[in-house]
């Protein structure tokens, strides 16, 4: 095996993190497109629901691949995370900790999706007099993910910002891929803090899908860039 620039040719964990990277980039990418969302903007949280319902199949798999493309984005930080061992090795290790956090709050927050669907599915089927106590349950679950996005949000982002700290004080990825990351995770994170104080809105998912997008084609890059010199 040969040294490229701090990453070792031919290492396990980097090919796979090289993978974890690129396949989860692709993975979220899709789950966000397969995910069903109302026909037309509206800020009413029973229309934004019901397409979870109407489409339980879809908004399940959605979710299902979004969960395992984090998961295997949590490949290709173990693998920065182990090829950082001079400057930067410190945020390395703290930013691999949140990422840990991080995915399994994305793990529960998209299993209350899948259960929220489901029970919007329950909702759209029920008979006219249980109408109510099973849209009291959608409800209830929908509060608990409102709950828990923000928190989400604020968490993975700040796990991956510090990830982009630790590529910047490292001599072994390049300045603008650690600035970049950087950059999009503190405006995804006060994206986070400011949607812990105020209701759901058309304009922020917006910006969050945005975000999202920006995060995605990093992580592709990124794992482009440590393909190029693992494999």
């Amino acid at each position: 095996m040969t040294q490229q620039e701090g990453i070792v040719n031919g290492d396990a964990l980097l090919k796979l993190g090289s993978i974890g990277f690129i396949l989860g980039a692709i993975l979220i990418g899709i789950s966000g497109l397969l995910m069903p969302h109302a026909a037309s903007p509206t800020s009413d949280l029973k229309e934004m629901l019901k397409p979870l319902g109407e489409y339980q199949s879809r908004t399940i798999l959605a979710s299902l691949l979004m969960a395992i493309g984090f998961w295997v984005v949590l490949i290709g930080v173990a693998g920065v995370y182990r090829s950082i061992t001079g400057s930067g090795a410190a945020w390395a290790r703290l930013g691999f900790y949140f990422t840990l956090i991080g995915t399994a709050l994305w793990t529960v927050s998209l299993a209350l999706d899948i259960g929220t669907a489901s029970a919007a599915a329950n909702w759209l089927s029920a008979s006219a007099d249980s109408k109510e106590a099973a849209w009291g349950v959608v409800a209830a679950l929908s509060a608990l993910g409102r709950g828990m996005v923000p928190i989400t949000w604020i968490v993975y982002w700040l796990a991956l910002a510090i990830l982009g700290i630790s590529m910047i004080q490292s001599d072994i990825y390049p300045l603008w891929l650690g600035w970049s990351g950087l950059i999009v995770s503190i405006s995804t994170i006060a994206l986070g803090v400011f949607q812990t104080f105020n209701p759901r809105s058309i304009t922020l998912t917006l910006i969050f899908s945005i975000l999202m997008l920006l995060t995605v084609l990093w992580n592709l890059v990124l794992g482009i860039w440590v393909a190029h010199r693992a494999w």
